[in-house]
């Protein structure tokens, strides 16, 4: 068995769907202005040199590798060409092995 419960349309509050949906979308992205209880501050963790040398090492190589991937892929995009993506694509193979083996010891945050 089911009930039956009265649902609010737009036509019932005299504005079209479109409008109804704008209005809902701008409440949900701009919330009213409401005191939020202030939340608990994390402690950060003491990092030494060497977790700090090692954490860098992990995410300089992710983000090398990616950017060796994505600058020819770009280049190839808007120009058409491939021109010099070679050596581009032999420094990302190498930071990307260079980024699995510092994954593979564990340089990385030990939370994601």
């Amino acid at each position: 068995m089911g009930t039956a419960a009265p649902v609010a349309h737009a036509e019932v509050l005299g504005e079209s769907p479109a409008i109804a949906f704008l209005h809902r979308l701008w409440k949900w992205l701009w919330p009213a202005n409401v005191e939020l209880p202030p939340a608990n501050e994390a402690e950060a963790p003491v990092l030494t040199f060497m977790d700090r040398l090692r954490k860098f090492l992990w995410l300089s190589s992710g983000l090398f590798s990616a950017a060796a991937f994505a600058v020819p892929a770009i280049g190839v995009i808007a120009y058409g060409t491939f021109e010099g993506g070679g050596t581009s694509f032999l420094a990302a193979v190498v930071s990307a092995c260079l980024f699995g083996v510092t994954t593979f010891l564990n340089f990385g945050p030990d939370e994601a």
